[in-house]
């Protein structure tokens, strides 16, 4: 398995026979999937197929893809998509028969979203593996986000300042997308080789950070307090409903007590539907972390919301959620002290 930025380096090398593209980054998927077309494309793979994986796909066409000779005896680019990353035991069987006896004249691209431990073990990936070259694209952690705008720009001939690279990674947090897209704008705007302070970048770009209740969920748990507020706010702004970031919340944080409490925690996480470890793994240092009654205290405080949410209270739901939010998060950041 190679990383998206390794991909480049493999291209200038050499065409493997067969490529896996999927990954959870959506702009790190697209653009290996780009480069494998354009290093097939300057290679001679002018012919592009493509074959849709779907309910009842007859795998027998990934040969006869492979088979058929073109019209115009061009070499060609198969793209085989796999949006679910299953593709049963005819797919896995079709695949590792390709994978043993490539065609010649041609180079197999099977695209597909994200894959879970599992299916990244599954023997159809380790056949591609051995025969071709897997890329998978993990999500950019959020302290490595500067430095990556850093080099976006410098790849578009522009620098900035410290200060307006951190408000670009700000606006654009939690969507790389949007900010490739903003750094593509400021290349239009602004000559090759000029240097963007903070002034300029904000006149420039749009806020295009989006958030999910699940990003305030990790920030709380990170204890990480400025982003529980930008996501709170963003989440109010993009026209959320209070009720899901109050579920998000008053999920973890029954968990947390029930953990506190001395609860089963295979049996809590399966209750409350935690499947991830990394998740599981902070609401369990949380736990040992928080007192029992400061957890049970915020659970009070989150059944006051939902009352306020329905009707039966009185408060505004955002203010409170603010304030449970950013209590649930110093009890994370600061081990309940």
């Amino acid at each position: 398995m190679i990383r998206p930025d390794e991909l480049e380096r493999h291209l200038s090398r050499r065409l493997a026979p067969v490529y896996l593209i999927g990954g959870e980054e959506p702009l790190f998927v697209r653009e290996a999937q780009d480069a494998v077309r354009a290093a097939a494309r300057k290679a001679g793979y002018a012919e592009r197929v493509v074959l849709d994986v779907e309910s009842g796909f007859d795998w027998n066409r990934l040969a006869e893809a492979a088979a058929n000779l073109s019209l115009f005896g061009d070499r060609r680019l198969i793209e085989l998509r796999l949006p679910t990353g299953r593709p049963g035991s005819a797919g896995s069987k079709a695949i590792a028969d390709y994978c043993q006896a490539p065609s010649p004249d041609a180079i197999l691209l099977i695209l597909t979203g994200a894959l879970d431990a599992g299916q990244r073990r599954a023997a159809w990936v380790n056949t591609i593996e051995k025969e071709g070259v897997f890329v998978y694209a993990w999500p950019l952690p959020l302290p490595q986000l500067p430095q990556w705008v850093e080099e976006r720009l410098r790849r578009h001939g522009l620098s900035a300042t410290p200060e307006a690279v951190e408000l670009l990674a700000l606006r654009s947090e939690g969507n790389l997308l949007a900010a490739a897209q903003e750094v593509e704008k400021l290349a239009l705007l602004f000559d090759k080789g000029a240097r963007l302070d903070a002034e300029q970048v904000a006149a420039a770009v749009a806020d295009s950070a989006r958030y999910t209740v699940f990003d305030l969920s990790d920030a709380v748990l990170r204890g990480q307090l400025g982003r529980c507020v930008r996501i709170l706010r963003g989440l109010q702004d993009e026209g959320e409903e209070p009720v899901l970031a109050l579920w998000a919340l008053a999920r973890d944080l029954r968990v947390a007590t029930g953990l506190a409490e001395g609860a089963p925690a295979q049996e809590l996480f399966k209750q409350e539907k935690v499947f991830g470890k990394v998740q599981q793994a902070a609401l369990q240092r949380l736990a040992q972390q928080a007192p029992a009654a400061a957890l049970r205290e915020l659970l009070q405080q989150a059944a006051r919301i939902d009352r306020i949410i329905k009707g039966v209270a009185t408060g505004r739901p955002w203010d409170e959620l603010l304030q449970l939010t950013t209590a649930a998060a110093r009890l994370a950041g600061r081990g309940g002290r």
